[in-house]
């Protein structure tokens, strides 16, 4: 993000897949207890507040006449909007900052959902290291699609299949749990295992909103 887009779509466009993305991460970092994740979705929000200000400011600036007016202040109900989905994302993501505990049965049963996000590094060595995204065609060798890489304090939300991956790169990923094992083999990451639910499960109250949450 070196130059700042100016052009108030790009600038919505770019805002919506970070938004987005803060949400996956947020769940994802509950569902891996890792406060990696966690502290990912607080560097996105410094990103999205960055973008809300610069629309809001572009939205002023456009409004020279009432009937521009109403138009803009559509899209800034929209970006609003979208500031607080960012907002409600590092709330959850803070579950995990601050440690405040989650119940076991909603962070095992997050693993049936039908996609989960995933991050990793990538690590020197690795089948990745020093080829272009493209090669692997992850969304049918695993299952899961690269939605944005971080590399250094650059954030690529608009991935192409083009980039070439660097060891360092963490990427982040949307799709099937069940390619999680694999990506990580390629990425040359550790091994990981999903949580497992407890041996004997009494339905519950609790039980009972952990669907609903998992079916949001």
């Amino acid at each position: 993000m070196e130059d700042k887009p100016r052009n108030l779509r790009t600038m919505l466009s770019e805002a919506k897949d970070t938004s987005e993305l803060m949400v996956d991460l947020a769940y994802a970092s509950v569902y891996f207890g890792d406060p990696q994740m966690a502290e990912e979705v607080d560097e996105l929000e410094e990103n999205l507040n960055v973008l809300v200000h610069d629309m809001r400011a572009v939205c002023v600036l456009a409004a020279r006449a009432p009937r521009e007016a109403d138009a803009m202040a559509s899209v800034l109900q929209v970006v609003s909007s979208i500031e607080r989905i960012g907002n409600a994302a590092v709330d959850i993501a803070r579950i995990v900052v601050h440690r405040l505990g989650i119940p076991p049965e909603l962070v095992a049963d997050l693993s049936e959902a039908e996609e989960v996000a995933h991050r990793v590094i990538l690590r020197e060595g690795s089948h990745f290291a020093h080829r272009p995204l493209c090669d692997f065609e992850l969304p049918v060798a695993v299952g899961m699609r690269v939605v944005a890489i971080h590399r250094g304090r650059e954030w690529n939300t608009d991935v192409k299949g083009e980039e070439i991956l660097l060891p360092g790169d963490v990427l982040f990923l949307h799709g099937s749990p069940s390619g999680i094992a694999r990506l990580r083999q390629l990425a040359g990451a550790d091994l990981w295992t999903p949580p497992e639910l407890p041996e004997q499960v009494i339905t519950t109250d609790l039980d009972r909103a952990i669907d609903v949450l998992v079916e949001m």
